[in-house]
């Protein structure tokens, strides 16, 4: 094995910390490697901190707006990012969008924008740049070096390509480590999945109206009425609705669908079902899988995995904490 891949897999392997900095500037920096952002002098690649710390923004925007993931001890760039959400909402729209969508909104706002991002480097600078490199034995591996007033960090380039050949195992073990810690603050499930989605832009939530026939099965051509108010519902305003948050379980399985109206639908928000909610949802359920026929199969079959493993109910446990 490359002597430098190496030391890049034993500080990955070695990170002990209360929350997800390290990770999420190790992951930062190969894919500034792999996307070029950087500047070339003789033998020396230099990367800016603040291309690092954009691209740290992505991957704690899309964990949090989403899924509302706890970093643990919250790091300075959690606090920053919730502001930028809170900015967002105020002024755009409470909807959830990925970073790939909204940056555009902060890089008009630059004077606002660099403003986090020198918050969030001024923290990095002390307790993620010069830490990242340390490992057991009070040992330090020489991966790069720092130019701390310039606030750039400096590669050997024969380094630099060796990143870029691993990158793809590099950036899968961090997200794999970076799952690992989430675990220990969470206790919603698929962690990896949305560590990886939250890194790779790959979060995009289903269009929910292909259930809606197969869940109006269930009312037999009588009135259609909202799960939650019991309210007969206008043909004109039926939504689709997860009793247990999209955010938490982050699928869109049929037997945690539900009818609603868009202004119930709202009011819910991420909240957790009730115990009223889940005893509904079950015997709603238990008919749905009666009446869905041979077509719908795969879909039964899933209805009935759920109540035989009780899967709504432990994951409402969990997300109650």
């Amino acid at each position: 094995m490359e002597e430098y891949l190496a030391k890049w897999i034993r500080i990955i392997e070695e990170m002990k910390n209360d929350n997800t900095y390290k990770t999420a500037w190790g992951n930062a920096i190969i894919e500034c490697v792999c996307l070029n952002e950087y500047s070339t002098h003789e033998d020396k690649i230099i990367m800016e901190q603040s291309d690092i710390a954009n691209k740290m923004i992505k991957y704690y925007w899309n964990q949090t707006i989403f899924f509302g993931l706890s970093q643990g001890k919250s790091p300075e760039i959690v606090r920053q990012v919730l502001e930028m959400i809170d900015k967002y909402k105020d002024e755009v729209s409470t909807y959830p969008e990925p970073w790939d969508r909204v940056e555009g909104f902060f890089y008009s706002n630059e004077k606002y924008y660099k403003a986090r991002i020198s918050k969030i480097l001024s923290n990095a600078r002390v307790n993620v740049c010069p830490r990242f490199r340390n490992v057991s034995k009070g040992e330090t591996l020489d991966i790069y070096e720092i130019l701390d007033k310039e606030r750039k960090l400096v590669f050997n380039y024969r380094n630099v390509q060796i990143l870029r050949e691993y990158a793809n195992v590099l950036m899968k073990l961090f997200n794999y480590k970076w799952a690992q810690l989430l675990e220990r603050f969470n206790t919603s499930p698929k962690i990896t999945k949305k560590v990886n989605a939250a890194a790779e832009r790959k979060i995009r939530r289903g269009n929910l109206t292909k259930y809606k026939d197969l869940l109006l099965k269930f009312y037999h051509n009588k009135d259609i009425r909202d799960f939650y108010t019991g309210e007969v519902l206008d043909k004109s305003d039926i939504q689709i609705d997860h009793v247990i948050p999209w955010s938490f379980i982050f699928s869109d399985d049929i037997w945690n669908l539900v009818v609603t109206k868009s202004t119930t639908n709202l009011e819910k928000s991420n909240r957790p079902p009730t115990e009223e909610e889940i005893k509904k949802l079950r015997i709603r359920n238990l008919e749905l899988s009666k009446n869905l026929g041979e077509f719908q199969s795969g879909h039964k079959s899933s209805i009935e995995y759920a109540l035989e493993h009780k899967t709504i109910e432990k994951l409402a446990v969990n997300m109650k904490g």
